[in-house]
Formats: C-alpha cells, sequence, structure tokens
C-alpha cells in the first residue's frame, strides 16, 4: 500500500513540475502578443486633475451626516478620507477649510460645493486637501451634489 501511495506522490509531482513549465510558456507568449507598451505621458495625471481628499465634519445635530455627504463627495471629484464631528457642532453655513490646494482649486470646488465659504488655513500635515464642515444649510450642499450626478459631472 505504501508503494501505491508513493508512485501516486511521485506522478503527481512530476505532473506539476513539467505543466508548470508548459503554462509559464504559453502565458509568457500570449502576454508578449497581447500587450503594447503604452508611453508613460499618456496615463500621467496632473495635479489639477488629481480627486481632492477631504475631512469631513458634522457642524450640526443631525445623526450621520457627515458619512451620508461623504458618500455623495465623489460626484464632486472628492475622496472622502475620514468623517466625524464638528467641535461645537453649531455650524449655520457650510465652510470649506483650505489647507493644501491653490486658491483658484479651493474656489472651484467650493462652487461645486453650492458656493460656500473658503477659510485658508495652511497644514501640511495632515493628509488631506481640506476640510469640509456641514452647517444647517446641508440641504442646498445635498442638492448640488446630486445635482452633479444629473448633469453628468
Amino acid at each position: 500500500m505504501n508503494i501505491w501511495l508513493l508512485l501516486f506522490v511521485v506522478i503527481c509531482a512530476v505532473s506539476l513540475w513539467l505543466g508548470k513549465d508548459l503554462v509559464l510558456r504559453g502565458s509568457e507568449s500570449a502576454m508578449e502578443a497581447e500587450v503594447s507598451p503604452v508611453p508613460a505621458a499618456s496615463y500621467a495625471m496632473s495635479k489639477e486633475d488629481a480627486p481632492i481628499h477631504l475631512a469631513v465634519l458634522n457642524g450640526t445635530n443631525e445623526a450621520g451626516l457627515a458619512r451620508k455627504v461623504s458618500l455623495l463627495l465623489g460626484r464632486a471629484g472628492c475622496v472622502a478620507e475620514s468623517f466625524g464631528n464638528a467641535p461645537g457642532r453649531d455650524f449655520a453655513q457650510s465652510l470649506l477649510v483650505n489647507r493644501k490646494l491653490s486658491d483658484d482649486r479651493a474656489a472651484a470646488l467650493a462652487r461645486r460645493l453650492g458656493d460656500i465659504r473658503v477659510i485658508r488655513e495652511w497644514d501640511s500635515r495632515g493628509s488631506e486637501d481640506a476640510v469640509l464642515v456641514l452647517g444647517r444649510d446641508f440641504a442646498e450642499l445635498e442638492a448640488g451634489l446630486e445635482g452633479n450626478l444629473s448633469s453628468g459631472n
């Protein structure tokens, strides 16, 4: 019985060893035939085209608002890195705290978010480009983000 088991293991090992070599040769030739080189410049993203990374803070008593809005921000070309509650939680108006963006890019984002106010507070220590603080006027901001989807932006 041990002889049969040993014979079976040897046959399996030889099959795998020979089969592996055939699969690798076949896949290498298929890859060479299908892949064409792409120049690096054709897929390089400019700094102005890169998504904007935001921290989203809820400045209201509306539960779960920062999370809800963070799910819509992709429509405005943004990535929500984090969300949570703002200190005080009594903001009448939403605002954008610009940490790393150029003034023009921050102003363009503020327009896409419903013409919200921009405050410049440079800080290169964090990973976010800006902080979006949601105020009691968040319904206008949400409507603007939902409008970005329907208008194709």
